[in-house]
């Protein structure tokens, strides 16, 4: 590796042993610490409920902003000024109102929330994690499931449509394994009308109760139900009426595959198949492409998927390409019934794989009877 030469020094009036182009290379150089600060703004201004004030009332006088959000003055105009130099607000006396880039900031406030508000700290452990006996990073999980739930309105939500549709599925009754607090199964109710009912199974207590209040005030009481229980025992022993036609499992087998390897994975989704032999299993990944520099070159592959990349290899998460899955899927016994990816108008990096599978005893997999 060759180390750059230091350039040759000028004196000037204050001393400074600097060349005549110092100042543009230090703009240039220090442009990611903008951007660094600028994105953990922007989360906070989404995420303290600023943004969604402005946005009801309009332009509005700082005082009113500290009354209505419980805010500390002084920072509060520091943080407003910041914006104002980035041209996200525009102040008028002591009034402030948003700006036509903030509202296009805003469209995408769910990768901030996923990426600043979920692995924000994970980015401050780098260093540690680094160490070889440094660990793993960890990570807000609260904030990386709602980010990521927002999100899959764009990706994972229309990958599952366009599954299903494939495999003439209907998907009248779900099925969602370590389901957290219920985010993803009242986003699929929300946005999949058909589905009758959907069961929720969370081993976590605080998880599970968490989840029975998002759903009530979701008001789809009647339509999902939660169980607090480990996947291992809800398979052995599920509700005599709960009999799944659709699973989804959006990003989850990287996290089993890491954490439990390959073998994990294979227990899992047999055992799924093997429960309810009838059941669409919609499984949701990432290739891992971090190696393909022609395709890292792409616009959505540097600004998303190559952050993405960097925190799972710190965050005991492990992806890999399509033919480790397809290969596993196999070994698994299971049939790709149905492939598909992103919407080229979201993302045309092809990155995120989607798959619809059935197990061996699936009717239309059955040979025929003599």
């Amino acid at each position: 590796m060759t180390v750059p030469t230091p350039p040759i020094c000028i004196g000037t009036a204050q001393g400074a042993l600097v060349d005549s182009a110092f100042e543009q290379r230090m703009i240039d150089g220090i442009r990611p610490i903008a951007e660094h600060f600028l994105a953990a703004s922007l989360f906070h201004f989404f995420a303290s409920g600023i943004y969604d004030r402005l946005v009801r009332h309009g332009a509005t006088e700082v005082a009113n902003l500290v009354d209505a959000l419980l805010l500390e003055p002084l920072r509060l105009t520091g943080f407003l000024r910041y914006l104002a130099n980035e041209g996200i607000v525009t102040w008028s006396g002591n009034t402030v109102a948003l700006t036509d880039k903030a509202y296009r900031y805003a469209e995408f406030r769910a990768w901030y929330t996923m990426f600043v508000g979920g692995y924000a700290t994970t980015l401050q452990q780098i260093g540690r994690s680094l160490e070889a006996r440094g660990g793993h990073c960890s990570r807000n999980g609260r904030e990386v499931r709602i980010g990521k739930c927002e999100i899959s309105r764009y990706d994972g939500l229309p990958m599952t449509r366009e599954l299903l549709r494939q495999g003439g599925v209907e998907a009248r009754e779900m099925l969602d394994l370590d389901c957290g607090n219920a985010l993803h199964l009242a986003n699929f109710c929300t946005h999949l009308p058909q589905i009758r009912i959907a069961w929720g199974v969370e081993p976590d207590p605080l998880g599970y109760q968490e989840g029975r209040q998002l759903v009530a005030e979701a008001s789809l009481v009647d339509r999902i139900h939660l169980i607090n229980s480990g996947t291992a025992e809800f398979l052995d022993d599920p509700p005599p009426d709960c009999n799944p036609d659709v699973i989804v499992l959006g990003c989850v087998l990287h996290e089993i595959l890491a954490q439990g390897g390959e073998g994990a994975v294979q227990s899992l989704l047999t055992g799924i198949v093997g429960r309810f032999p009838r059941i669409n299993v919609v499984v949701i990944e990432v290739a891992d492409e971090i190696c393909n520099p022609t395709l890292m070159r792409h616009g959505t592959a540097r600004n998303y998927w190559n952050p993405y990349f960097l925190i799972h290899y710190f965050t005991n998460q492990r992806l890999e390409r399509r033919e480790f899955w397809e290969a596993l899927f196999d070994r698994a016994g299971l049939t790709v019934a149905a492939t598909t990816t992103t919407d080229p108008a979201v993302d045309s990096t092809g990155i995120e794989l989607g798959y619809l599978l059935r197990g061996p005893a699936f009717p239309e997999l059955l040979p025929p009877q003599q």
